[in-house]
């Protein structure tokens, strides 16, 4: 029966059984006891960088099995070395129970290492657990020897390695906490260096404990065959530093790419980072993976979220419109859109906000699955602005530089023409150079202008119904002189005399100009250039040939890019802006249609345009801008004659008829011949100030209440000037004019209808319908009805109308068809019927009612309107 007293009480027996080590073992158990910390090292840092957490699990047990496996085997080996007088067995259930024990130790240490942030005591508790737990493993294998002889233990010594295991582990956890830190080098020293302390820490653990055991011999011993302890030394020591072994290459192979994987990571985030562009992106679920450092700079956005964009940054239209979040241009991507050139402004929560254009797309996986979205933003902010700048500044300086420029045209012009005598042959050609640049200057300036009106937007284009043949013919006509000039002939061929063509003829005389004059230049002296027409299905191509070098292969792609010329010896020195091409690009398409050329070198070049050939037809009336009869007239007081002139077109295209002037004496003398509706005053004028002006106007009876407008560069100050006199203006508008702020201050202007009433005439087959609303106008106009279109024709064609109630159902025909003839005559029209009035149509009219839907009062407050010059916004005609 075995002793139950663990301790030894007083002195050694007599019996006691000495040992000695095998130091070749012992060494050996070292070594194992070294490589076993050095995979606990380094499998407590590979827990640390895991991110994924059921990797974390694999990393965890496999860690625990090396690492407890190794530990076990240094305690057994250690034991091994241990050589007794006798032979020795070991029990199989307390040597397993042993190992498991350990590598539930080593798994409870992984476990406190697997994250960065520990605090002392909670480091402090983990050691004391794990040392209590290393002693055990010890305390458990040495029982498994009880087969052979019986232990007791000397209690200090016993104290003694328990104390030695928490120190050990204590040190281990701190070692290995430090030991992933710093550089790769650093890591694998720090690691060595702690592996081998963490050995000699172990060993004097067990060795420290093996030196408490006292062995005695039991009382009856059974001999039993063992196996040779070197040989099973060796054997465990194998098997372990097998397992230790693949831990490693594991780790290591692992950690290789890791390092892969970051080094990559790292350059796609330094190639992320260094761009100017600003990047965005998302995985599958829409979290956001990706926000580099151009967009840091603005605003920082937390990474790996399910975030809203929105918290942090907005996007909106150029208009300001706030985008929903489904309509941000990374969603789009997401969902499989594929986005380019989107212009929008980009909001910050910080409130920068900076214009942007952005391009995205889905990103997808080799089986074409949507792995996420990713969106690049260009910040277009300082080119917008520096644009802004440029065209302000050709603006201002062309504006500037054109009147001077045709003031000195016009002089060298009567010099040369003999005006002041004649000159010397020397000085005739220095006025000739002098005129011909002056003339390439003006040509600048005015190319330069147009350019920025188409890209602004602002060039207005009057399509109208043109014959192209006539407009061609013409255009060769007025290059004439031109092709004179170069000794080159122009030559039409092939023309078709009746095809006509839907376009602004100012803008194609425009462009045949351009071309033109381009091949003239181009071509040799005694060539010719030629101009023929060819149909194509609905389309009709121009072709100008001329008889040029052709354009250098290398110039093709970029002739029509703003100031681009061939550089070449054949082609220096020919002149021009190298605007025109672009110009002319412009206008073709901003018609529906295209322009190309075709050019061989050494031959020749085409340059030519398709334009959509609309069927012959007598065209519709061009629709004005219907007033009352008898159009109200308005006296335009300005001494800038393009300014002047530019206004009083405006004026007319909307229905309105003008007079101008520019001085106040020229203006007294209108007003006291005319009656005007109101005057549209310049405060800066060559013979008196447009503010004493204004108040002589106010101190006459007759035109003390004559509405003014003053439209000047200095409306604000003049503003100030008048501000409490007792002088009333309708509207202070600042230059450039903006024509529909005008329309809108002349707007406020009340029509007046003195000593005559309305004349109406009601277009309407329901005798009924006519009674009524002869009974509701009654009172404010004079009405006159008639039920069918013929009537109406025959009616219209004697008498004259203020205003025509057109129903659409009539008994000859639709009142649709009265519409083109109401528009020629500028009357109002306003559709009074059962049925609506179709789209097309709505271009003709002030409005269209639906009876059931229009009380009489809605009618009579409608046609109130209209005559009192208050019409709503919405109708088609706004005076």
């Amino acid at each position: 029966m075995r002793d139950v007293n663990w301790f030894q009480d007083g002195p050694l027996p007599a019996n006691t059984i000495y040992g000695s080590y095998d130091y070749k073992l012992v060494i050996l158990s070292y070594i194992i006891a070294v490589l076993a910390s050095y995979v606990a090292l380094d499998f407590a840092g590979r827990l640390r960088v895991e991110k994924n957490s059921r990797d974390k699990v694999y990393w965890l047990l496999g860690g625990a099995f090396a690492m407890g496996a190794g530990i076990w085997s240094m305690h057994f080996i250690g034991m091994l070395s241990f050589i007794m007088p006798m032979p020795m067995g070991y029990d199989l259930f307390w040597t397993v129970s042993s190992l498991l024990v350990a590598i539930a130790v080593s798994c409870f240490a992984l476990y406190i290492l697997r994250s960065n942030n520990h605090s002392f005591i909670n480091l402090a508790i983990g050691g004391v657990i794990i040392g209590f737990g290393i002693a055990t493993m010890h305390y458990m294998g040495m029982e498994g020897m009880r087969v052979h002889v019986q232990i007791h233990y000397i209690f200090s010594i016993f104290l003694l390695s328990i104390l030695i295991a928490i120190v050990a582990s204590e040190a281990a956890l701190w070692l290995a906490l430090e030991s992933n830190r710093g550089t790769s080098r650093k890591q694998f020293y720090t690691k060595l260096l702690s592996a081998l302390i963490m050995g000699v820490a172990i060993c004097g653990m067990h060795y420290t404990g093996m030196a408490a055991a006292v062995f005695t011999p039991l009382a009856q011993h059974v001999h039993i065959e063992t196996v040779n302890q070197n040989l099973l030394a060796f054997f465990v020591a194998g098997i372990t530093g097998l397992i230790i072994s693949l831990a490693l290459m594991v780790s290591t192979y692992y950690k290789q790419m890791l390092k892969v994987v970051q080094n990559e990571r790292e350059f796609v985030n330094a190639i992320l980072n260094n761009l100017d562009d600003g990047i965005i992106a998302c995985d599958a679920n829409g979290k956001i993976t990706v926000y580099n450092k151009a967009l840091k700079s603005y605003q920082q956005v937390p990474l790996g979220k399910d975030l809203r964009l929105s918290d942090y940054l907005h996007f909106t239209s150029p208009n300001n419109q706030v985008l929903e979040d489904e309509e941000t241009p990374l969603k789009r991507a997401l969902q499989g859109e594929k986005i380019h050139g989107l212009e929008l402004l980009l909001k910050f929560n910080n409130g920068e906000v900076r214009n942007v254009i952005v391009d995205g797309q889905a990103i997808t996986g080799t089986d074409n699955s949507t792995m996420g979205a990713v969106i690049a933003i260009h910040d277009v902010t300082d080119l917008k602005e520096t644009e802004k700048m440029k065209r302000e500044f050709v603006s201002v300086v062309s504006h500037e530089l054109r009147t001077p420029l045709t003031s000195i045209r016009g002089s060298l012009g009567l010099v040369l023409g003999g005006a002041v005598g004649t000159f010397s042959e020397k000085a005739q050609k220095l006025l000739d150079i002098a005129n011909k640049n002056c003339e390439r200057l003006l040509l600048l300036i005015n190319d330069i202008l147009d350019m920025e009106k188409i890209q602004a937007g602002k060039m207005d284009f009057k399509l109208k119904q043109t014959n192209l043949a006539n407009l061609i013919q013409d255009a060769i006509l007025a290059i004439k002189m031109y092709g004179e000039k170069f000794n080159v002939s122009v030559r039409l061929e092939k023309m078709f005399p009746d095809i006509i063509v839907e376009v602004d003829p100012d803008r194609l005389m425009q462009v045949m100009a351009n071309l033109l004059s381009n091949a003239i230049k181009f071509s040799p002296t005694g060539g010719e250039v030629t101009v023929s027409m060819k149909q194509q299905g609905n389309q009709v191509r121009v072709i100008v040939t001329d008889s040029g070098s052709g354009i250098p292969l290398e110039f093709q792609s970029r002739i029509f890019q703003q100031f681009s010329q061939a550089d070449s010896s054949s082609t220096r020195g020919k002149g021009g802006t190298g605007l025109g091409l672009s110009i002319s690009k412009a206008i073709i398409e901003k018609m529906g249609g295209q322009i190309n050329f075709s050019s061989q070198p050494g031959v020749g070049s085409q340059f030519y345009f398709d334009l959509n050939n609309v069927s012959v037809q007598k065209p519709l009336p061009e629709i004005p801008k219907i007033g009352l009869q008898n159009a109200d007239r308005f006296l335009i007081c300005e001494d800038d004659p393009d300014q002047a002139k530019f206004l009083g077109l405006l004026m007319e295209s909307a229905g309105y008829a003008v007079d101008i002037v520019e001085s106040v004496a020229q203006a007294k003398k209108c007003l006291s011949t005319t009656q005007y509706k109101a005057i549209l005053l310049d405060l800066i004028l060559p013979d008196q100030d447009g503010i004493s002006f204004i108040r002589e106007l106010r101190n006459s009876e007759k035109t003390r209440e004559l509405p003014v407008i003053v439209l000047s560069v200095i409306a604000e100050t003049g503003h100030s000037m008048i501000n409490g006199d007792a002088i009333s203006v309708v509207d202070w508008l600042d230059k450039p004019i903006n024509f529909d702020k005008l329309l809108q201050s002349i707007g406020k202007i009340k029509t007046k209808i003195k000593d005559k009433i309305p004349v109406v005439l009601h277009i309407e087959d329901d005798i009924d319908m006519q009674k009524v609303i002869r009974t509701v106008l009654d009172s404010e106009v004079k009405l006159t009805s008639v039920s069918t279109l013929k009537e109406s024709e025959e009616l219209l064609a004697k008498q004259t109308f203020d205003l025509i109630i057109l129903d659409l159902l009539l008994p000859d025909g639709s009142g649709t068809q009265l519409l083109p003839l109401l528009a020629e005559k500028h009357l109002p029209v306003i559709v009074y019927s059962n049925t609506e009035l179709d789209e097309e149509y709505s271009k003709y009219v002030v409005d269209a009612l639906v009876k059931s839907k229009t009380t009489n009062d809605d009618l009579l407050s409608k046609i109130k309107h209209l005559f009192n010059g208050q019409q709503q916004e919405g109708g088609h005609y706004v005076q």
